[in-house]
């Protein structure tokens, strides 16, 4: 894996491009170096925005940070809060030198930042002054996902969280709901991603290198390709941790269910021996009652001594 610097970030954001592949291996690329060259990722990331006039590249390069920013919500949040920093002097800069197509694609990711609750009210106020021409209206909303480009869809519902949850509950529930809904063994767009990289950059006896010339080709290939399945490996990796981790709860709760059963088995069959001593208990006062002499049909015998009352008792 080909290591970081200014020098090699510049011409990987030289050569980017909107299309989704180009935004997304460039992404994963910044996001594996980030922890150890924060400061010198968003600098050249800024220095390349503020070098830029043209509306494609700056376009693609706000592409760029969108992916970035947005994939480092759950697992690199400090670097998502520090690319903020940024983002100001650049949209500065583009709304100076950016046309009405920038400055919508702009204002559109502002959007989707502030549904998903990306930065706080006053950030994203403030990213949204730094576009604002006098005399021109922000783009109406709801946002056209397919009109933000870069392959990113970025008014994906499943990830907005709801106006009554705080910021960073709902963001972590969110983003470990789409992580349980997708993993990473059913990520097709990244999947197809690696598929397109030769199989010669992984099986040295396919490769054929002949000149200096093919070697720095496949060494570009292999340095390009590496972050991207070093990422999806971890993906995997934190997957397949997931599942066992999954397994064993359920193995636990299979077994407090059988235990809970037996339990339950032992309580019935004492209820059972419980209703049937109380039925048998009922046969024998109803034939007891059975037993006892009609008193309707007892006759009073005239000669029966009247018993004595109380005053007769005491005199």
């Amino acid at each position: 894996m080909s290591g970081f610097s200014e020098e090699s970030m510049s011409e990987r954001l030289r050569r980017l491009t909107s299309a989704c592949q180009s935004v997304q291996t460039l992404s994963m690329w910044i996001i594996h170096h980030q922890k150890k060259h924060a400061d010198d990722i968003l600098s050249t990331w800024l220095k390349e925005v503020t070098s830029n006039t043209s509306p494609d590249k700056l376009i693609s390069l706000v592409y760029l940070a969108n992916d970035v920013i947005q994939n480092c919500r759950k697992k690199n949040p400090q670097f998502m809060k520090s690319f903020f920093s940024v983002l100001q002097p650049a949209f500065n800069h583009i709304s100076e030198v950016g046309d009405e197509k920038v400055l919508g694609s702009v204002s559109r990711i502002i959007h989707v930042w502030k549904e998903r609750m990306i930065y706080t009210a006053d950030e994203i106020e403030s990213l949204s002054d730094c576009i604002l021409r006098p005399g021109v209206q922000s783009p109406s909303f709801p946002v056209n996902s397919n009109a933000a480009g870069g392959g990113a869809n970025l008014d994906d519902p499943s990830t907005t969280p709801p106006p009554s949850q705080s910021p960073t509950t709902s963001t972590t529930k969110k983003a470990e709901h789409r992580e349980d809904e997708d993993p990473a063994s059913a990520d097709a767009k990244i999947r197809q991603l690696i598929s397109v990289y030769p199989e010669s950059i992984a099986n040295p006896e396919l490769r054929q290198i002949k000149t200096m010339e093919q070697a720095q080709e496949l060494m570009d290939k292999i340095n390009e390709a590496g972050p991207i399945v070093n990422a999806y490996c971890s993906r995997l990796k934190t997957e397949l941790t997931d599942r066992r981790t999954a397994q064993r709860l359920l193995d636990d709760y299979l077994q407090a269910l059988n235990d809970s059963s037996e339990r339950n088995k032992k309580l019935m069959s004492s209820v059972r021996k419980q209703i049937d001593h109380i039925d048998h208990e009922k046969k024998e006062m109803t034939k007891h009652i059975e037993n006892l002499p009609d008193l309707n049909e007892v006759e009073i015998k005239e000669s029966t001594t009247a018993l004595p009352s109380l005053g007769e008792l005491f005199t």
